[in-house]
């Protein structure tokens, strides 16, 4: 029987990490090849008692609120991995996770898989998963990790080294000249070698990290606000327009009040109205916007071309050439300086100068810092305070989860994602099982 690990609230962080690495420990072997069954029943014995350490934090905030607002729809959420094409690997892994500690194996639900071993393509979809939110909301972390470890080691023989951590965290820090860096990649890799990963990163100049386990290695508890499936869950009662303001003003109203209050705004893909919105609705309590906005879309408010610059904002703004090698950080897609400049200037313009700006995706690549520091300088106006990172850790095979569906019931599920991360069908996934 594993040992249990202390709760997230433990005052001795030294037992919480050694309590914890005693509790993942391997099952004896067997004389047989195990089949599918058998191999995640043995699975669930090496995975910890207790899991809250080794969460993100803004998912164990997001099931706090949740429970407080009376609010557990009916969701169905995706998984899949972004760089391919290559052998999957890590899912029976997820699969145990979702069985030991959750009630999603109930009437309705159901669980669909792109089994062990299978070529996948990038982006394709590798895990469905529908239940309560309630269910599932906590556990992203812990199965992505699995997943991501997993995958990078099987196509790429990829071991993330502390060594390399520690380096990329200390040029990331460099860069940012003063700012907060937030170390957010737990669910990157894998949960059994958090601890020491963000200790490196704690080393290598992080101020915080995101999960507990993670920042007892230097006597702090993890950090995090809002994700993306608070935002979902809230928009089934208040509809999707009103997801991010409704969403914090929910963790305003449950959350413990000397935790900042940090808005994610990119939910929608209306980065600049829902930052403006959310401030005006916190009435002064906002201390920070967080922008996350993904690969696929384009930021409100940004450029995709120099030449696009037409808005009263750009006037006597002497913008990068296409060609300079900057250009990538300031137009199109993801995170942008040219996105995140229309923000600034829409806050400060509403009279929200004191709302600051949290940074995150791709923010580990010291380049892309580096080019909105010299941005900041030709601009004349600080773009950023904080950054949260996670690719310190290395070129590993990222997996992502999207809530795509949800509704009242399984019976009553209708779209519904974030912008940019609709449903992507499967027809080679298969379902293990079903209430």
């Amino acid at each position: 029987m594993t040992s249990p690990v202390p709760t997230a609230s433990s005052r001795n962080p030294s037992q919480l990490i050694a309590a914890a690495s005693l509790a993942s420990s391997s099952p004896a072997s067997v004389r047989h090849q195990p089949d599918f069954r058998e191999r995640i029943e043995l699975l669930k014995h090496t995975l910890p008692e207790f899991i809250d350490p080794y969460t993100d934090k803004y998912f164990l905030r997001t099931v706090e609120i949740l429970k407080a607002e009376h609010l557990n729809p009916w969701v169905t959420a995706q998984v899949f991995v972004r760089k391919g094409p290559g052998e999957i690997a890590g899912i029976e892994k997820a699969v145990a996770i979702l069985e030991k500690y959750t009630d999603a194996r109930q009437p309705g639900a159901s669980l669909k898989i792109l089994p062990e071993g299978s070529h996948y393509a990038s982006g394709e979809t590798v895990m469905l998963i529908t239940a309560p939110v309630q269910s599932i909301a906590q556990y992203e972390t812990e199965y992505l990790g699995k997943i991501a470890r997993d995958t990078t080691v099987v196509n790429d023989q990829y071991q993330v080294s502390t060594a390399l951590v520690r380096k990329n965290m200390q040029r990331v820090v460099a860069a940012a000249e003063g700012r907060r860096v937030i170390y957010m990649g737990a669910r990157h890799w894998d949960m059994d070698e958090d601890a020491a990963i963000s200790l490196a990163a704690f080393e290598g100049g992080a101020a915080e990290c995101s999960t507990d386990i993670g920042a007892a290695t230097v006597g702090k508890v993890g950090v995090g606000t809002i994700p993306h499936i608070l935002e979902n869950a809230v928009a089934i009662r208040y509809g999707k327009e009103r997801a991010v303001v409704e969403a914090t003003l929910a963790f305003d109203r449950h959350i413990d009040p000397q935790v900042p209050r940090v808005a994610l705004i990119d939910y929608n893909n209306r980065e600049v109205d829902d930052a403006v919105a959310t401030a005006q609705a916190l009435q002064g309590r906002l201390a920070a916007v967080r922008i996350d906005t993904c690969g696929e879309n384009v930021m409100q408010g940004a450029l995709q071309d120099p030449a696009d610059a037409a808005a009263p904002i750009w006037d006597g703004v002497q913008l990068p050439a296409k060609d300079h090698p900057d250009a990538r950080y300031w137009y199109g897609t993801g995170v942008s300086i040219s996105g995140v400049y229309a923000i600034r200037k829409a806050l400060d313009a509403a009279g929200h100068a004191d709302v600051q700006i949290v940074l995150s995706s791709g923010f580990g690549d010291v380049r892309k810092v580096e080019a909105f520091v010299r941005a900041e300088k030709l601009l004349g106006l600080r773009l950023f305070d904080t950054l949260g990172v996670g690719s310190v850790i290395g070129p590993v095979r990222f997996a992502t989860m999207d809530v795509v569906m949800a509704g009242s019931s399984p019976a009553d599920l209708n779209p519904l994602a974030k912008a940019g991360r609709g449903y992507r069908e499967n027809p080679n996934l298969q379902e293990i099982w079903a209430g």
